[in-house]
């Protein structure tokens, strides 16, 4: 499955803490689940750690506590292509960085997982595999999920 850093940050920031990101990353790290992200998901996590201590949202402590345990989960990282990334943003009109993810999810025949409520009411309606993080239950996916359109 791939999953964007919405729910990596939901399950991480204690003022976000949602039971089905801690659920999602829990059955990752006992092998119940498969991840996989596009190569820019470190960048954005660690840019949203940094907003958030810049806005006293979070300690430098607790950032790097963050950043080291994102780090420790060794998700499988994947390049996209720009033509790919390119042509989803402007069919969806959404980010590079959105688009990137759905280009991964897309090639690799898995289903995406998003926290991103714009992002997934604007591809929702066009693309059966994106996921809302809060319709996951523990367990609900599996290791061989693929599912393409």
């Amino acid at each position: 499955m791939v999953i964007d850093a919405s729910v990596l940050l939901r399950a991480f920031f204690p003022d976000e803490q949602q039971m089905q990101a801690q659920a999602l990353v829990r059955d990752f790290v006992t092998g119940q689940l498969g991840l996989l992200a596009p190569s820019l998901l470190p960048y954005e996590i660690t840019n949203a750690v940094w907003q958030a201590i810049r806005r006293s949202r979070l300690t430098t402590v607790q950032g790097e506590a963050i950043l080291t345990a994102f780090t420790d989960l060794h998700i499988p990282l994947a390049t996209v292509g720009w033509q790919q990334v390119l042509f989803l943003a402007r069919q969806f009109n959404c980010s590079a960085y959105d688009a990137a993810y759905l280009g991964l999810a897309q090639i690799s025949g898995q289903s995406l997982i998003t926290a991103d409520e714009r992002l997934y009411n604007a591809v929702q309606p066009h693309l059966s595999w994106i996921h809302w993080l809060g319709d996951y239950q523990a367990g609900t996916f599996t290791n061989g999920e693929t599912t393409t359109e």
